[in-house]
């Protein structure tokens, strides 16, 4: 036993060196992506088995709920795990790593997304933009079969054909380039508050998962005749 005549401080104790635990950060973002990525396909799912009883503003609108709600959820399990993996972190450094996960998740999330890895909702929107696509196609062969008069048919080919030109006049109308730019901006704002609400549920879950808080204690010598007997928690 070595007793020291002077105080023991933290620092002549701690090591230098980086607290911070990259293996829970990580741990607790690929756990988030899971999570998110199972139940975007849970939520694709039920949007096409409901996508023809309901409008597709309500759908729209559906959709964009869930996938802000499943992100703060599965950002808060992540920083939840990732706190809990480490030792000795207070409140303040547990929302922080909540906070790593959401930005590593966030990462991991933008670089797959280019890398042209489809989540659950985008498989979703894909799938209804493919099945548009063959009905557009085979519409004709549809209309022949179910005894539609050829003249009519041809009729609307004359019409899909001017449709181009029809897309265009209405782009260039002052009312609907108004209506396009309030929508984009609504988008803008939707995202931005989808953002911050994942990044504080992640903040929030490695909150809540922070352990009691590691304390050094110095301990001081009791000098009883000749020896010195040192106490320690």
């Amino acid at each position: 036993m070595v007793v020291a005549d002077s105080p023991v401080q933290t620092e002549d104790v701690l090591p230098v060196r980086s607290r911070i635990c990259w293996g829970a950060v990580l741990a607790g973002a690929i756990l988030a992506l899971a999570l998110y990525f199972f139940f975007g396909l849970l939520g694709s799912a039920v949007g096409l088995s409901i996508g023809d009883r309901v409008n597709a503003e309500s759908l729209g609108t559906g959709a964009i709920v869930y996938a802000i709600a499943i992100t703060a959820i599965c950002l808060f399990i992540g920083g939840y795990v990732a706190s809990q993996l480490t030792t000795g972190e207070n409140k303040l450094e547990g929302s922080l790593y909540g906070i790593f996960v959401w930005a590593t998740a966030s990462a991991m999330l933008l670089f797959m997304m280019a890398s042209g890895v489809r989540t659950g909702l985008q498989t979703m929107v894909g799938l209804t933009a493919a099945a548009d696509n063959t009905r557009a196609v085979d519409w004709e062969a549809t209309a022949r079969q179910a005894g539609v008069p050829p003249e009519r048919i041809e009729e609307w080919k004359a019409k899909a054909k001017d449709a181009p030109a029809a897309t265009k006049q209405a782009a260039q109308d002052p009312q609907n380039q108004q209506a396009a730019t309030q929508a984009a901006r609504k988008v803008a704002w939707y995202a931005f508050f989808g953002v911050w609400i994942s990044m504080m549920a992640a903040a929030a879950g490695g909150y809540v998962g922070s352990g009691p808080t590691l304390q050094i204690l110095s301990v001081s010598a009791v000098r009883t005749n000749t020896r010195r007997v040192v106490a320690t928690v």
